[in-house]
């Protein structure tokens, strides 16, 4: 049995120069980088700890314990991992990070997850040292030889802590997230994606040239004082363009307030969904008094990388979301990639054609189907849509159908994509305005009495989804009640729902408020208090199940040939794969993830992929 090892490192920083400014790969590889020491700890063994001026002293070290041959692990091992890269040490075969399963497992019920925090949320006897906040600006050279004997307690108090708590979380992850936690990390410690300089250059002119004007053109409904006003703000998200103003419940006053500061997480979730919208992006931008809109600050992110490292490591947030999903790091967010309309060429300038594959190698972008929309159908026996997936036709034309009153096939371009809007986005309780608002952002113009048309379509066609959003309302009592009740393939207790692979969605302290700006369920998540329904909770329900849909083909696709994704964008898997391979690959990839999962019996899952010379040309 291969042993693990339990290591941390502790490294120089300053005021300026450290993890609070820097991207990790920025930090890792930049000339004022220095190893302090380093402490591992083998299985249960005793921890030791080393330190020299040279890096070679440490691979050699390292290499010396057997690191590269066993399981290693640490909190957060995007770091330390890197760090070993940087010593040129191979990277060992199995990565494990109490970062990542701490995020899944307390995260949930906590607002930090840092090792000390971990520490006393767990009641470990462990307990951090503070002698790291000495540390500030000290080089190697400038330490005594007692401030590095106290130093290296810190040290090793750490890397036992790490192994203490990893002891403690181990039984409460199944074996299979273990698989995807070693994935992720290595979709950031072996990058494969090469980015094209040349093409983020000109794709960052031309959406600085796009922003450029349309600032200039902001409506002229659009006025200083409606921006700067938190109620006239929201008005005009609602009112003129369509958009639920985010909110959540003041920390310091316990009411329900807009959510409105730039690092608020309804805010975020704003930007992250409209921020590529022709009029919403300015006015977000111009609401914050930036000069950037998302789209260029995201071009100039990629641009730096490329001009610094070439190669993307991709910087995914394990069980970033409540539902499990990714979430973005490093300052770039790699679920956001915008899609591709390839009936425009100026669409050649986009990101994701400057994530190419390195040569001798092709991108292959394989992708589940309408994977939440199958999921939504099958929790409410949506009888009608089950068929139209189940036979393999195509949900879009047969909903564009009902709307236009006449048959529409994919020749249809237009009348489709309306179809398809309202398919994938009506499911969860969208209303009217924002649908209108949706459309808007890409590019279709309807009317608000259209988009109600709409809706109303939707919810009559297929009753059975609105019917259990309904009986989902029923369950958040359940929940809030400790009671019992099957949902699906999950069963919902006292402040969660479990899913069917052990793992939880938490509602903690679920409770009905009543306030003028909001009346209904709220509950806390990561210390802070979020606002739910039973529309909500089927989106949470159906973006759970339909990651480990999607993580259980990766792992059988691993498994049979041997390759990790190395990126993963909401419901699609990108590989990079040897050029003689590529084709086999794909039809087997396709093959596997047509298998619907043994927990869900009669949902029809479907997936289509394709290949190319970069991730772009795989769409």
């Amino acid at each position: 049995m291969s042993a693990m090892f339990t290591i941390d490192f502790e490294t120089y920083y300053s005021k300026e120069y450290g993890l609070q400014r820097m991207s990790t790969e920025e930090y890792v590889y930049d000339d004022q980088f220095e190893i302090i020491m380093v402490s591992c700890k083998r299985n249960d063994e005793k921890t030791t700890w080393f330190t020299s001026p040279n890096e070679e002293d440490y691979r050699e070290w390292l290499m010396l314990q057997g690191i590269h041959r066993g399981a290693v692990l640490a909190h957060n091992m995007m770091f330390d991992g890197l760090i070993l890269d940087r010593l040129k040490i191979p990277m060992p075969p199995m990565l494990l990070d109490t970062l990542c399963m701490a995020q899944a497992t307390l995260k949930p019920h906590h607002r930090s997850i840092s090792l000390d925090s971990c520490l006393k949320h767990t009641k470990s006897p462990i307990r951090k040292k503070g002698y790291v906040h000495n540390m500030l600006g000290r080089k190697l050279a400038s330490l005594t030889t007692h401030e590095m004997e106290e130093y290296a307690d810190y040290c090793v108090t750490d890397t036992d802590g790490t192994y203490w708590l990893f002891q403690f979380l181990k039984s409460q992850l199944p074996r299979s997230e273990y698989e995807i936690i070693d994935t992720t990390l290595r979709m950031y410690l072996e990058p494969g994606f090469e980015l094209n300089p040349e093409l983020l250059t000109g794709l960052l002119h031309d959406t600085r040239e796009k922003k450029k004007k349309l600032i200039a053109q902001l409506p002229d409904w659009c006025k200083p004082s409606q921006l700067s006003s938190n109620p006239q703000f929201a008005k005009v998200l609602d009112e003129k363009l369509g958009i639920e103003p985010p909110l959540k419940i003041s920390p310091t006053t316990g009411k329900t307030t807009f959510a409105f500061a730039k690092n608020d997480e309804g805010w975020k979730d704003m930007e992250d969904e409209w921020g590529d919208d022709p009029i919403v992006g300015p006015i977000l931008a111009a609401r914050l008094g930036v000069k950037s809109t998302l789209a260029e600050s995201r071009a100039e992110r990629f641009l730096s990388i490329a001009d610094t490292f070439r190669d993307l490591r991709v910087p995914l947030r394990y069980y970033g979301a409540h539902t499990g999903r990714y979430g973005g790091m490093e300052k770039i967010n790699c679920q956001n990639l915008t899609r591709i309309d390839f009936k425009n060429i100026e669409n050649r300038n986009q990101l994701r054609y400057a994530l190419e594959a390195p040569p001798g190698f092709k991108a292959v972008a394989i992708d589940l189907s309408q994977i939440e929309a199958r999921i939504n159908a099958w929790l409410a026996e949506c009888t009608e849509l089950l068929q139209v997936f189940g036979a393999g036709g195509d949900p879009y034309c047969a909903f564009a159908s009902k709307l236009y009153r006449r048959q529409i096939t994919k020749a249809d371009k237009k009348e489709r994509f309306v179809g398809k809007t309202c398919i994938l986005g009506l499911g969860y309780g969208m209303g009217a305005k924002k649908l209108k608002a949706t459309f808007r952002k890409d590019g279709e113009k309807v009317t608000l009495d259209t988009a109600y048309e709409y809706v109303n379509t939707y919810r009559d066609s297929y009753h059975e989804i609105p019917a259990n959003w309904r009986f989902a309302d029923h369950v958040l009592t359940q929940i809030a009640d400790g009671g019992l009740i099957r949902i699906g393939p999950c069963t919902a207790t006292q402040d969660r729902i479990t899913l069917p692979n052990g793992m939880a969605l938490w509602y903690n302290d679920l409770r009905w408020i009543d306030e003028k700006k909001y009346r209904g369920w709220v509950f806390d998540y990561a210390g802070k208090t979020k606002m739910i329904w039973g529309g909500t909770v089927i989106e949470n329900m159906c973006q759970a199940l339909a990651r480990i849909i999607l993580m259980e083909q990766a792992s059988q696709i691993r498994r049979e040939t041997g390759y990790r994704a190395k990126l993963n964008v909401h419901d699609e898997l990108i590989y990079l794969i040897r050029d003689h391979e590529a084709e086999d690959f794909l039809k087997r990839g396709e093959e596997i993830m047509h298998i619907s999962p043994d927990w869900a019996e009669g949902l029809p899952v479907a997936a289509e992929g394709a290949m190319g010379d970069s991730y772009g040309d795989c769409k």
